[in-house]
């Protein structure tokens, strides 16, 4: 590479270091003031790219379009914090994290229903001619995107030195109750941030779309470059997002020039996950401030969990066997194929109802213990001839070691830092499943994975594929439900409920975190080796960003604390998008995505409520006192006779 290649290499990492940066200070911005993450920040930036093509469309010019873009993305921003995350006051971060995606699907529904999903040019601000300096082309707009930059890096450094909001919010950053007790109303300022980070996600996509075109399906993917910049650079540093944001994106650049653009997600990911392990506050951070999660006043449960397999729990699963029964016999087509899938997608959330709803871990890479499974299955049994039993052995074993590893390195952590590593490992996953050809086939795939055979039975049918599906689950249930009960099971509410006082109580928070971890990694691996068998073919499409969206999904839909909801939550994600299809037939595809979308995110967003306002407890009481009334009446008129 000469001089001038060198140089046009590192001016392409500037610009979409720009980017980055500004997304890493909206990331930063509502962390610092909050504690929250809002995982909608992506999806800020591409309705601000979206609305602005949208306008220009209409005869605007993008001088015009532009600004009127962002301001009505920062009014969505802030509406957005004060309709749903401020009536949330007691939510965990795993569900103020569920709010802000299901806000992200909602948006991203909106969008595609109104202007489909192809992408919308922008005009340049000041022209599409690119200018030669010193050989390297530069695009008029690319010099928008870093003086903007620039400029709103000088802006933040005076706000918060030299504006008594400024000063408020470092103050709420800082202190929380302190500032509280000085008259500053954090709700305010959870209102203030999520504005500024939609201000700033809007200028972000305003002005980068002319440069690459404004699309519905972009923003979570530089979502996550920005949050790995604010992560690299200090979440809790004035200028880190923004140093963090040139160095990731020169790193990325110079690999795609130097190694291979191939790997550009693995080397950013594994990036991310070097610094978490090594300097968690980043390279201009300093001591980690306590977010959401590790401030102790989070409360659980209302009720103590049973200590051991009940009465109620042996019906709960005696009717899931009936159920599951009777679904088999009568289901048929699309719905018994819909049924297994469902029955899949349950396994991998029992394991992420011990991970979240007990152990107070969010992860977001199931789906790449998922792969492990499918994978270490295809190969071992396509390539190598191994029985599907030896193979899912196999599968097991590695994903609860890679769990273990992971977790061995990222526990001494809190908060935040298991949902990011676990992402940046399915980030990286995915990378070298669609890149080692020789093993897993590559995008295209691996076909010819013989369907599972168990003592000379070959499942080969939709119907006994189910029930073998089925009766995994129930084994995977009742063994859940067994560590639920246990000692493990309590000792992981204490922590989730207040780390610092389960350490305290001598609870080994480390190790049950890691038993945990691994145990649904396994239970992920087991799924993703029986979705293999089922289907005969494995690319890795199916265990992405999506995937990890319809688990979490479940997850809430099923109750974060009940095993047997995952049956309940599974059915709801894998049945909705038929019954939306059904009711939207008629309508073009994009539409009917659209209402997919919306349907998910509405969903996510109203059961979080629902478990934050009490709604399911009440309603649980109400009906436990209507089966008493029903159970005492017989009683109570026998004694006034």
């Amino acid at each position: 590479m000469d001089l001038a290649s060198f140089a046009q290499t590192a001016f392409a990492g500037i610009s979409n270091g720009a980017l980055y940066a500004l997304l890493g200070l909206g990331f930063s911005l509502v962390i610092r003031s909050t504690g929250l993450i809002n995982f909608a920040q992506g999806d800020l930036m591409m309705v601000g790219a979206i609305l602005t093509g949208a306008l220009c469309r209409f005869g605007l010019p993008v001088v015009v379009s532009a600004p009127l873009a962002i301001a009505a993305t920062t009014v969505l921003s802030a509406g957005f914090y004060w309709f749903a995350i401020r009536p949330a006051a007691g939510a965990t971060m795993a569900q103020v994290v569920l709010l802000t995606i299901g806000f992200a699907i909602c948006l991203r529904g909106v969008v595609t229903m109104a202007w489909g999903s192809d992408p919308m040019m922008v005009p340049s601000f000041t022209g599409e001619m690119p200018l030669d300096l010193a050989g390297v082309s530069i695009l008029p707009q690319e010099l928008w995107l870093i003086g903007v930059l620039v400029v709103i890096t000088l802006a933040t450094g005076f706000f918060f030195r030299h504006t008594v909001m400024g000063l408020a919010l470092r103050a709420g950053a800082t202190n929380p109750l302190g500032a509280s007790f000085v008259g500053i109303d954090p709700r305010v300022l959870g209102l203030l941030a999520f504005a500024a980070s939609g201000f700033l996600g809007a200028v972000a996509g305003a002005v980068w779309s002319p440069i690459s075109f404004a699309q519905v399906d972009v923003g979570l993917g530089v979502a996550l470059k920005g949050f790995t910049a604010a992560i690299l650079g200090g979440l809790h540093s004035n200028y880190g997002p923004i140093l963090g944001g040139i160095v990731l994106a020169l790193i990325e650049s110079f690999s795609a020039g130097y190694i291979s653009s191939a790997y550009m997600d693995s080397i950013t990911f594994g990036l991310m996950l070097l610094v978490l392990v090594l300097r968690p506050q980043g390279l201009l951070g300093t001591a980690l401030s306590m977010t959401k999660e590790e401030r102790p006043e989070e409360v659980l449960s209302t009720t103590a969990r049973p200590t051991g397999f009940t009465n109620r729990d042996i019906a709960m699963v005696a009717i899931i066997v009936v159920v599951l029964i009777g679904l088999g016999l009568t289901m048929n087509g699309t719905w018994l194929t819909s049924g297994i899938f469902a029955g899949i997608m349950a396994i991998v959330v029992m394991g992420l109802v011990l991970l979240t709803g007990y152990g107070g871990q969010l992860s977001l890479g199931q789906g790449a213990f998922m792969m492990i499974g499918a994978y270490a299955t295809g190969y071992l049994t396509v390539k190598l001839n191994w029985p599907s039993y030896a193979a899912m052995l196999i599968g097991v074993v590695l994903a609860a070691t890679v769990a273990f590893v992971l977790g061995r390195l990222i526990f001494v952590l809190r908060g935040l830092y298991l949902s990011m590593a676990s992402f940046g490992l399915l980030m990286i996953s995915l990378t070298f499943a669609r890149e080692w050809t020789n093993i897993t086939g590559g995008p295209s795939g691996l076909p010819g994975i013989r369907p599972l055979a168990i003592g000379g039975f070959v499942f080969t049918s939709d119907r006994a594929n189910y029930f073998l599906i089925a009766a995994v689950s129930l084994v995977a249930l009742i063994f859940c439900l067994s560590l639920a009960r246990s000692r493990l099971g309590r000792a992981l509410l204490a922590i989730r409920s207040n780390e610092p006082a389960a350490r305290a109580c001598g609870v080994d928070v480390t190790r049950h975190k890691l038993r945990v971890f691994a145990v649904s990694a396994a239970l992920a691996s087991i799924a993703g080796s029986l979705y293999g068998h089922y289907l005969g073919f494995v690319n890795p499409l199916p265990f992405g960003i999506d995937a990890t969206i319809a688990q979490l999904t479940a997850l809430t839909a099923g109750g974060f604390l009940s095993l047997s909801g995952s049956y309940v939550g599974s059915a709801i994600v894998i049945a909705l998008p038929l019954v939306i299809t059904k009711i939207a037939g008629t309508t073009s595809s994009q539409f009917s995505a659209g209402v997919q979308y919306v349907a998910f995110g509405v969903l996510l967003i109203g059961v979080v409520h629902a478990q934050t306002s009490g709604v399911f407890v009440r309603a649980g009481a109400l009906v436990r006192g209507l089966f008493r009334q029903g159970a005492g009446a017989p009683t109570i008129a026998k004694e006034r006779s």
